[in-house]
């Protein structure tokens, strides 16, 4: 019994690298842009700069802004999540998904 339980924990730990080599702990892909987002309740036009991101599984919006960041956000969350859907019409900030590109404002620090 010890000898299939060694196998079975030394089979996990090989599946646990593979898994974070080939899925995990890389760098992904990411594009440095700016766009001009219209504002419809101000009436106002803002330059947004932000970062196209691949989501990888346990990232929320708040950790791959503040990762991009460097530290922490010079911005209030809900400035965050306003930006997030003005770039990405259709999408709310709370029904991210694993796997698809998402542009992240990134901010000027003050």
């Amino acid at each position: 019994m010890k000898k299939l339980l060694s196998i079975f924990m030394f089979c996990l730990i090989i599946y646990t690298v593979y898994h974070d080599v080939t899925k995990g702990t890389l760098p992904t892909f990411t594009e440095k842009r700016t766009v001009d987002v219209r504002l419809t309740k101000t009436k106002t036009a803002l330059s947004i700069s932000y970062e196209v991101i691949k989501v990888k599984a346990g990232d929320t919006l708040l950790s791959m802004a503040e990762r991009k960041q460097g530290g922490p956000l010079p911005v209030s969350i809900e400035t965050l999540i306003n930006d997030f859907e003005s770039l990405n019409p259709g999408v709310k900030a709370s029904s991210l998904q694993i796997g698809k590109t998402y542009k992240i404002p990134v901010y000027q620090q003050n």
